[in-house]
């Protein structure tokens, strides 16, 4: 599943920014998160990619990847991906069942702005889990995003998660960290190979889901839909 892209993404509206939101306090603040065994999987994703760059536009709409069964890699077992297709690159996505025991505030103490932000963390993916991205809704379309569904976006930029943090109406639903990715037919190629099932993404799901019920829930209605 760790992927090397075919054609290399824009870099981010600047190193400062960047840097700001993708820093090692992340893993060296994370003493409960290291316990999982994922760890050294993600870890070696780490120098393989920057993260994608935002803006591009997308093609298709957004979908639901739900792993099946018999997906025994450790990242996406029991998973549930939310992929948009960007329209110069592969596939991008973000684990939407995976909490970690870590908040906002615990991964970036550096940060006056975040010391009250007790948001709960997920898993995106294997690929720069030192970066954060995050889901959020914006009335309009915004620069340095992914549009996913209706007014929700996705984003790793570092200007723009400030633009929403400082705003009291900011509407972030989620916060990962990392994401996961695919070069250009990649996922074809897993798919035919019978390690996921391909439904329609939705926003109440998104919004409303379980993370402890998602995978089941997602099941019953993937394998309903292909009886």
């Amino acid at each position: 599943m760790l992927v090397e892209w075919e054609t290399p993404f824009a870099t981010l509206t600047g190193d400062r920014e960047r840097a700001k939101w993708c820093n090692s306090n992340v893993l060296t603040n994370a003493s409960a998160f290291c316990r999982f065994r994922l760890l050294a999987t993600w870890l070696l994703a780490l120098s393989l990619l920057a993260l994608p760059g935002w803006g591009a536009e997308t093609v298709g709409s957004a979908i639901f990847l739900v792993a099946k069964p018999e997906l025994l890699d450790p990242n996406f077992a029991q998973s549930v991906v939310l992929v948009v297709f960007p329209k110069d690159a592969g596939p991008v996505g973000v684990i939407l069942n995976r909490p970690v025991p870590l908040t906002l505030k615990d991964a970036f103490p550096d940060e006056p702005r975040l010391k009250g932000r007790g948001d709960q963390l997920y898993f995106g993916g294997p690929v720069q889990v030192n970066g954060l991205m995050f889901l959020f809704r914006h009335a309009d379309a915004p620069q340095n995003a992914f549009p996913v569904l209706g007014d929700l976006y996705l984003s790793a930029d570092g200007g723009l998660l400030d633009e929403m943090l400082s705003r009291s109406d900011g509407q972030v639903q989620r916060f990962f960290l990392g994401y996961s990715g695919w070069a250009v037919q990649q996922l074809d190629f897993e798919i035919a190979q019978g390690g996921w099932y391909v439904i329609p993404a939705d926003l109440d799901t998104v919004l409303k889901g379980n993370p402890k019920t998602l995978w089941r829930d997602l099941l019953l209605r993937a394998t309903a839909i292909k009886a």
